[in-house]
């Protein structure tokens, strides 16, 4: 801290003597040996490192595949390259065991019945999670409260609602309780679901079977008054165990106080592989937030002395399956949750067309009333030309993306993103031809210098007191 009072006290000299131009409002002065690091990221680097992540050779980075794991082996090599130390013992690397079961619909069957009605559900109205085969007949159900405490479920078959229990995180704690079979209802889609033939899931993990009904008569049946049986069909799936890999390099804070706190600087590196329509390439979703996360972790590794704070730059497998890697991390962290301050995860940084029409030069925060960290970082972006924008729509988003895994456990966490919501989302035409490098570095140095303030403020980042941030507020009690 000491280098940036002395830096205050020679800008306000030139200020007073009018040789410099008033500072922004709210901006954030930064040091000489800070400015040299923060100019380093470049829209070249950024480029190249996006031109490989959204290649052909990659093949849009499915989880599990072997673009993936290429992927995987090229950030680690990016981190050592900058210097960044291991975390996972010796290694970049933090290996994760899972069975990847592939589902066997032929023959498959559902029906639900109260008393005198009888519903046959269409398979493609029908997501299946098992590991094992299921079969029932009239199987008496029992129904989740829409509110209110969970009865106990102990080797019985449940049924809920999708808006209360369809999250994962209301989904694992139905597992954790090891019901025989849950049953997550909800209205039909006006879209058909996506029916992948795998799933993946932990292999040390509660896995409990899943069927999501997306049904209106369905949703009828459980909101009657009456009993409910259900009788299943599912032949046993095919599982195999597979090994998937987060990627995460330290750059050791310097203040001997502060050294043993961290903050994780994240984007998820998977994208949807390959199908037989072609690659969905995902170079701004999200090779951009992992090229962006790569970028700042080798500037800032520049340092010299480093940040106060340790900061941790994470890439993330499995965040389009569910946030396999983020709740994986969550579960078995690296360094103590409790002494991780904050969670910073990069999304969708390279387009400026979003729909609210405020990429240019700008970045926005998901929940952005939920904490004090959007302030803090907002003063130095503004110092960088970058400004912080907020989206009518931002809450919404909260949930959607690896900072989730975070604040479910109490930590202070936020995504970033340029463009929420753009043309090419989720589609083949996601290419690196669309991605505005000049303004993804110059977004990423605002980023950066944000970094920066929160791993030297004496103070960790704080949730707020709003209503909406209180689930998080209170996990971490």
């Amino acid at each position: 801290m000491k280098r940036k009072r002395n830096l205050i006290l020679v800008l306000i000299c030139a200020f007073a003597y009018g040789q410099l131009p008033p500072p922004p409002s709210n901006a954030t002065f930064v040091a000489p040996a800070e400015r040299a690091a923060i100019d380093q990221i470049s829209a070249e680097s950024l480029q190249t490192s996006l031109s490989y992540l959204a290649s052909d050779a990659l093949e849009g980075r499915g989880t599990s595949s072997a673009g993936l794991e290429l992927a995987a082996d090229y950030i680690a090599a990016r981190f050592r390259s900058a210097g960044l130390e291991h975390v996972a013992g010796d290694s970049y690397f933090q290996p994760a065991a899972f069975e990847q079961a592939t589902v066997d619909r032929q023959g498959f069957q559902l029906s639900i019945a109260s008393g005198s009605r009888k519903l046959k559900l269409n398979p493609d109205d029908v997501g299946i999670r098992s590991l094992d085969a299921l079969e029932l007949a009239a199987e008496p159900v029992l129904k989740l409260p829409s509110n209110g405490a969970i009865p106990p479920i102990a080797g019985k078959v449940v049924a809920g609602y999708e808006r209360r229990y369809g999250d994962e995180v209301y989904l694992d704690e139905l597992r954790a309780r090891k019901p025989a079979l849950i049953l997550i209802v909800g209205k039909a889609s006006r879209e058909p679901a996506r029916r992948r033939a795998s799933f993946l899931a932990p292999a040390d993990g509660n896995n409990a079977p899943v069927l999501r009904i997306r049904n209106s008569e369905a949703l009828s049946l459980l909101d009657g008054i009456g009993a409910i049986t259900v009788s299943v069909h599912l032949a046993k799936p095919e599982v195999k165990e597979i090994v998937l890999r987060n990627v995460a390099g330290l750059l050791r804070g310097s203040d001997p106080r502060l050294r043993n706190q961290y903050l994780i600087l994240s984007a998820h590196y998977d994208h949807l592989g390959k199908t037989d329509k072609g690659i969905y390439y995902g170079a701004n979703d999200n090779a951009s937030g992992t090229a962006s996360v790569m970028e700042i972790g080798r500037a800032l590794a520049a340092l010299n002395p480093h940040p106060r704070r340790s900061i941790i730059f994470m890439a993330f497998f499995g965040e389009e399956e569910g946030l396999l890697g983020s709740y994986y991390y969550a579960n078995h962290p690296l360094v103590p949750l409790k002494d991780t301050v904050a969670d910073i995860n990069l999304e969708q940084m390279g387009r400026t067309d979003d729909s609210s029409g405020r990429g240019s030069a700008a970045f926005a925060f998901t929940g952005p009333s939920y904490s004090n960290l959007p302030s803090i970082m907002e003063g130095a972006a503004r110092a960088e030309g970058v400004s912080v924008y907020t989206r009518r729509d931002a809450d919404d988003f909260f949930g959607r993306s690896d900072n989730y895994a975070f604040a479910l456990h109490g930590m202070v966490a936020h995504t970033i993103a340029v463009a929420f919501e753009y043309p090419d989302y989720h589609a083949l035409s996601d290419k690196i031809q669309k991605i505005d490098f000049a303004n993804m570095a110059k977004v990423d140095r605002g980023v950066a210098a944000g970094i920066l303030q929160l791993a030297d403020e004496p103070e960790a980042p704080a949730w707020s007191n709003s209503g909406s941030a209180a689930i998080y507020r209170n996990a971490g009690r």
